[in-house]
């Protein structure tokens, strides 16, 4: 049966002149502002207007001062994850954070030490590589492999890097970005002990949990009863409502040691909070309100990026992944030239700007990610050119 959807998803709002990254940026990477931007991932869809309307009360009342931590809004944390993800979290458990990245940093530097080394699972997010660096500790990269079009873990690669004596964490981005591989929970489970057999710490990124597309069903670390001594999940606002911008996360740690040395770095870094703002949209958003629209947004997604895969598919040398989650679409375009010679393409006759894939690591070289969170309107006939231009 077809989803009703009654939020206006198709309806285009500009962004230029809105400091929008993905528009303001484009001639500093892409040489030129003729290109429509399917990179940042973030969406051109509209935040909910109960989000708009609960923000624009609070600053109606025109003080922005100091603020304590409203239970309200750690309350509104608890039920969306017991609703949405089926996991139970206590007060205590959570930490704010100004972003998941900050998240990362923050453990890092809580739960390692210069020149350890961090378990990254390439392709993945590029700041997974880059954090790791700046805080001067060795990013150790398990490549993914390719089995029937999808991305499997290379457990024997991954079981040599955490024996290491100098591994200490492993950032897993859960669901994958770039690719939407939704992890499994028995592949959860075999990669926590793991984890546990070497005393490494698991890092879980979830901030595409929310979009998910069935028959896949997200698992989140914390439903594993064995891996909550030895894991920290992080989550946000920022994908599934569009708001990344008013910079507000959270991290859950159930272990009480793990839990104070990770606030222990938070507070050193006074990274320990959110801004108010964040605090009113997390309070509202994570709501029976934000359940719903979270659901017309996924069905609304769903048929979008499958367009786009069905699209991308049907072209010679074109290998897209279908997605189970988010709102990207990973595509591999190494039939078709060298990345410089299809990017110059992709550029200058198709005009669009999608992500390189060697933001993503070494294995994501000839590949692009299309981020598909925009109208319709927008995004077929980017796609289209696309598939003209290769086909």
């Amino acid at each position: 049966m077809e989803e009703k959807i009654t939020y206006d998803f198709d309806t285009v709002i500009s962004r230029i002149g809105t400091q929008a990254e993905k528009y303001e940026a484009r001639k500093q990477y892409y040489g030129t502002n003729d290109v429509e931007p399917f990179w940042v991932a973030d969406m051109d869809l509209p935040s909910p207007g109960f989000l708009v309307e609960a923000l624009r009360d609070r600053v109606d009342h025109s003080l922005f001062g100091y603020t304590e931590k409203d239970p309200t809004l750690f309350d509104a944390i608890i039920w969306w994850m017991r609703d949405q993800h089926g996991v139970e979290v206590a007060p205590e458990m959570i930490s704010l954070s100004p972003s998941v990245v900050s998240s990362i940093s923050m453990a890092i530097e809580a739960f390692t030490a210069p020149q350890d080394q961090v378990v990254v699972l390439s392709p993945v997010y590029g700041p997974f590589f880059s954090t790791v660096k700046l805080h001067g500790r060795v990013p150790a990269d398990c490549p993914l492999l390719i089995d029937k079009g999808r991305y499997e873990m290379d457990w024997q690669a991954i079981d040599t890097a955490l024996s290491n004596s100098l591994t200490t964490m492993l950032l897993l981005c859960n669901p994958q970005n770039p690719s939407g591989r939704v992890w499994q929970a028995d592949e959860l489970l075999r990669l926590g002990r793991l984890c546990k057999l070497h005393g490494v710490i698991l890092f879980s990124d979830e901030i595409h949990s929310d979009i998910v597309y069935a028959p896949a069903c997200h698992t989140s670390v914390l439903t594993i009863p064995e891996l909550r001594d030895h894991c920290v999940m992080a989550h946000s606002i920022g994908k599934t409502f569009n708001a990344s911008g008013l910079k507000s996360s959270f991290s859950i740690v159930p272990n009480a040691a793990l839990r104070t040395r990770l606030r222990r770095a938070h507070r050193r870094a006074h990274s320990d909070n959110i801004n108010l703002l964040g605090k009113v949209a997390i309070t509202r958003l994570f709501s029976p309100d934000g359940a719903e629209y979270k659901r017309q947004l996924n069905a609304y997604l769903k048929a979008s990026t499958q367009e786009v895969y069905e699209k991308l598919d049907a072209v010679d040398g074109l290998k897209p992944m279908c997605p189970e989650s988010t709102f990207l679409v990973w595509c591999d375009f190494r039939d078709h030239g060298d990345w410089s010679t299809v990017s110059n393409r992709l550029i200058k006759e198709a005009r669009v700007a999608l992500s390189g894939g060697t933001f993503f690591g070494p294995a994501g070289e000839g590949w692009f990610r299309i981020n598909c969170g925009h109208s319709r309107s927008q995004l077929l006939p980017a796609v289209d050119r696309i598939c003209a231009l290769f086909g």
